[in-house]
């Protein structure tokens, strides 16, 4: 299995590697140097999560949270872009186009503390960081399916099989890194009143609430009508009729089940019993816990 993964990593053309870690090719190192220069404005909003924990889904919710406060007359399709991307269709990328967006601008990113921006790792004044997290089972799961359908678009290699997909993340080879790197060393921030913290479970469990936390953190008044008809906005079938709607590429093929639990359709035994252990080893004196129903 090793000597498989590795093989496969070597050749791989649809990521590469930067200090370590391996990035989509969209992510260049030119850009991820330039993360140490962006400057934040007093009113951007930061949406941060590992690859498939629920930024679009996030994304939507702050969207329309602006859209009924007066705030935003944009669609989340002309906010979409992870800050540290550069994509085809664009002249510029995405961190350079971000300086001539109109305030306030919402900022994507899957970067860790220590590749993002000073200005969202440490922010001031009134910058707001919305962190979202989803259990890694359901992460990988989501992961592994759409970078399949990813690739499959843009004609380039496949992923090996699941198996050897899985022992990638587990080991934090794939791209991005280590989930549990990337998730703690954003929960390092949580007692920062500039943070927001949201579990993806807890979003299926109780939406309207979800976005009362975040109408309540963006410092947003809104009544429970509108909080009700923004939650039934951004349920899963309406948000992925939503972005399969998208004009770009990458975002319709974004929404699949949007499950809590769907691990247990790919997971062996096995599997579950080496990422349960990773997790206790991981998080076991942080304070985190996370939800796998």
């Amino acid at each position: 299995m090793a000597e498989t993964t590795a093989s496969f990593m070597d050749d791989d053309d649809f990521s590469h590697a930067v200090k370590g870690v391996r990035y989509p090719p969209d992510v260049t190192e030119d850009n991820l140097e330039a993360m140490a220069n962006f400057e934040l404005r007093d009113d951007d909003i930061v949406i941060v999560a590992f690859p498939k924990a629920g930024t679009n889904w996030m994304l939507e919710i702050v969207n329309k949270i602006l859209s009924a406060c007066g705030k935003t007359d944009t669609s989340s399709d002309d906010m979409v872009g992870k800050l540290e991307f550069s994509y085809p269709h664009e002249p510029r990328p995405r961190h350079v186009m971000l300086q001539t967006c109109a305030s306030p601008r919402v900022i994507l990113t899957h970067l860790t503390p220590h590749t993002a921006p000073p200005g969202i790792s440490q922010p001031k004044d009134n910058v707001k960081v919305i962190v979202v997290m989803r259990n890694p089972k359901d992460t990988a799961v989501s992961y592994f399916h759409f970078e399949q359908k990813l690739r499959a678009s843009f004609e380039r290699k496949p992923l090996p099989s699941w198996d050897e997909f899985f022992q990638l993340f587990l080991a934090g080879k794939h791209t991005y890194g280590c989930y549990f790197d990337h998730v703690l060393g954003w929960w390092q921030r949580r007692d920062d009143p500039h943070f927001l913290f949201l579990k993806y479970e807890d979003m299926k469990k109780n939406l309207p609430n979800a976005v009362r936390s975040v109408a309540t953190f963006l410092e947003v008044k809104l009544d429970d009508a509108s909080i009700e008809a923004i939650a039934h906005a951004c349920t899963f079938s309406n948000m992925k009729a939503a972005l399969d709607k998208s004009r770009y590429g990458d975002r319709t093929v974004n929404a699949r089940k949007g499950l809590v639990g769907d691990w247990k359709t790919m997971f062996t035994d096995e599997q579950s019993k080496l990422l349960d252990l990773k997790c206790k080893t991981k998080l076991e004196g942080t304070g985190l816990s996370l939800d796998f129903e």
